[in-house]
């Protein structure tokens, strides 16, 4: 839900009704995992993906279906074989349950969750979304928020140590039953990660749009005023400042990701001390192998040690030839991803 959060939104406040379609299992291959969802209008028209392909097309269909009679519909499909209307073949071998949930115009009752779970994101407070199966087939979809203090939005009927216990069996995403018998599914929800660009250059231009698109929530640095600018970014905040004590002033945590990429090796290396002496997950350099020995070097006479300097990712990015700033931009933002996926590639 979390990636089609403002669609959603939207759609309600526009008075529209549309369908929720959501992946509520997944065994074997599949496009996407649980979790996935999509956004279906009357119009056909979508927002989100839960792998696209065939089986996005067969939902979209039964979607279509479920906007016309109302209430909810579970689908278990099998993805292997060939639709006979497309003529087109599943061949990930895997099967996918999927839920498909049609929701009036301006829903009050989802309004307010939602309302919640952008409270939470904007107060970077960890929750967990519920979407409730009714034990009638006749009965209503519901949503809840159970937030980190404890404190449940939405449906009166969810218990918070029922949530809880049902959090405990799931990972990100997954299913569990509440103890009167009901079928929930958990979506975890998290604070967007924070992309912090040192250096609004070339590079740090072309980086913003690809990590906004990538779920990052970007701040630009840099200390001179027309490179600071926010028309230069949209959609990103900026911070027009020396780059001494710059990282301190915007509160760096555990979810943040600093990539530096200034005009200088001063500044390259004034920020990377900073960004070694906080939590951040990910602190990139654009550098050159030879300007990374160089800056190694520094460090050590700093008095960092293996470990903390063993965090920096230089040469930054995935070594995928990029030359160009578009190119650099892309290569970047995927070893952010592969970080933030805990892959190794």
């Amino acid at each position: 839900m979390r990636e089609i959060l403002d669609e959603v939104l939207a759609a309600l406040d526009a008075g529209e009704t549309f369908a929720l379609v959501t992946l509520a299992g997944d065994r074997g291959s599949t496009p996407r995992a649980a979790g996935a969802a999509m956004l279906v209008r009357r119009d056909g028209s979508i927002a989100g993906t839960i792998g696209g392909g065939l089986l996005e097309l067969t939902m979209m269909r039964a979607a279509a279906a479920v906007l016309e009679t109302g209430g909810w519909r579970l689908v278990d499909l099998r993805l292997a074989g060939r639709d006979i209307a497309s003529d087109e073949e599943m061949v990930c071998g895997g099967s996918a349950e999927v839920l498909i949930a049609a929701v009036p115009p301006r829903d009050a009752a989802l309004r307010e969750v939602l309302d919640a779970v952008t409270a939470a994101r904007a107060a970077l407070r960890r929750a967990w979304l519920f979407t409730l199966l009714p034990l009638v087939d006749d009965g209503a979809v519901g949503y809840c928020l159970l937030g980190e203090d404890g404190e449940v939005t939405g449906a009166p009927a969810c218990a918070p140590t029922a949530l809880r216990q049902a959090v405990s069996k799931v990972a990100v995403h997954g299913s569990a039953t509440l103890p009167d018998g009901r079928r929930v599914l958990v979506e975890q929800v998290e604070a967007p990660p924070r992309a912090i660009i040192c250096g609004g250059g070339h590079v740090g231009r072309a980086i913003v749009p690809v990590a906004r698109a990538a779920g990052f929530v970007v701040t630009v640095l840099d200390d001179r005023e027309e490179f600071a600018d926010p028309r230069r970014f949209p959609g990103a905040s900026t911070l027009l400042s020396p780059f001494p004590g710059a990282l301190a002033r915007l509160g760096i945590d555990e979810g943040s990701y600093i990539v530096i990429v200034t005009r200088g090796h001063t500044h390259d290396m004034d920020v990377l001390q900073q960004a070694l002496r906080t939590p951040a997950l990910y602190v990139g350099l654009m550098a050159s192998r030879s300007k990374r020995a160089r800056m190694v070097a520094a460090l050590r006479e700093a008095g960092f040690g293996e470990g903390e300097i063993a965090r920096v990712r230089s040469p930054i990015g995935l070594d995928i030839g990029a030359e160009t700033p578009g190119e650099l931009a892309v290569s970047i933002v995927a070893e952010m991803i592969q970080v933030r996926a805990g892959k190794s590639g």
